[in-house]
């Protein structure tokens, strides 16, 4: 069985680091071709090397920041510009933040519903009319659990992943009879540097140094270790793929089980 993936476009959001390094990573390896966008010169370049090096993909990398829709429209014009179509979108930019409602500002919230809500139905809206000149294809929202799970310290992600999970499941009706595919998925608590970076911001409120606050999350998830890039990045592989061509509009949790709830 293979994915039926080889020359196949893809567009990879937040592509040069963690999960998003890890899904251009996995979808180049069966032979897709990528155009992946970040915020960092230096990383996103990186990564486009590295990722050639090890898959001989045809690859391009543009900078954009995804609160800029001209910035967006930049980066999926010089996709279909170079592929001349469009295939699959991965929408997989975000940010870190940890704090309550007092302890969060309107320009905490502006920014990150701007970068991951917005940045995702904009990037989405600029892709649509590529994939249906192409006859159908694939959005995948990477989305994250806290979406499904609230918790007062996660309100912004809560918030944000909440609306694309909304978000997802509207326009996976809107688009079904064009033939593009609307999935998401929620990571469980990954390995990147975002979650390094959220781990430093729960040592700061609970006075703990980021390991012991590593070691809790460890403790508690399920298979006793946290998701890598690549758990996730299999995922996508499987939603991207002709596999997937009987799944629409679903929420696919990648945590071990450890969310119990039945939604």
């Amino acid at each position: 069985m293979t994915t039926d993936l080889q020359g196949k476009v893809a567009l990879v959001t937040g592509g040069s680091r963690g999960i998003g390094k890890a899904i251009a990573s996995m979808l180049a390896a069966e032979g897709v071709r990528l155009a992946i966008c970040g915020r960092e010169e230096e990383a996103l370049k990186r990564a486009m090397e590295e990722i050639q090096i090890q898959t001989h993909a045809d690859i391009i990398a543009v900078k954009a920041n995804l609160t800029r829709l001209n910035d967006i429209r930049r980066f999926v014009e010089a996709a279909a510009k170079k592929f001349n179509r469009v295939d699959i979108l991965v929408n997989n930019a975000g940010g870190a933040h940890v704090g309550g409602i007092t302890a969060t500002t309107d320009e905490t919230w502006e920014y990150h519903i701007s970068l991951k809500l917005l940045g995702y139905i904009r990037t989405a809206r600029e892709v649509i009319p590529h994939m249906r000149a192409a006859g159908g294809g694939k959005i995948i929202n990477i989305v994250g659990t806290a979406g499904r799970e609230p918790a007062p310290l996660m309100m912004v992600p809560g918030v944000t992943n909440g609306a694309l999970l909304n978000f997802t499941k509207s326009l996976s009706k809107e688009l079904e009879k064009l033939n593009i595919r609307v999935n998401s998925i929620n990571p469980g608590t990954t390995d990147t540097p975002l979650t390094e970076e959220t781990f430093r911001q729960l040592g700061e409120i609970f006075h703990k140094s980021v390991q012991e606050v590593r070691a809790s999350a460890v403790e508690l998830a399920p298979q006793g270790r946290l998701a890598t890039p690549e758990d996730v990045a299999k995922a996508v592989l499987f939603l991207a793929s002709d596999l997937s061509n009987f799944v629409n509009g679903i929420a696919l949790n990648v945590d071990a089980g450890k969310l119990a709830g039945l939604w």
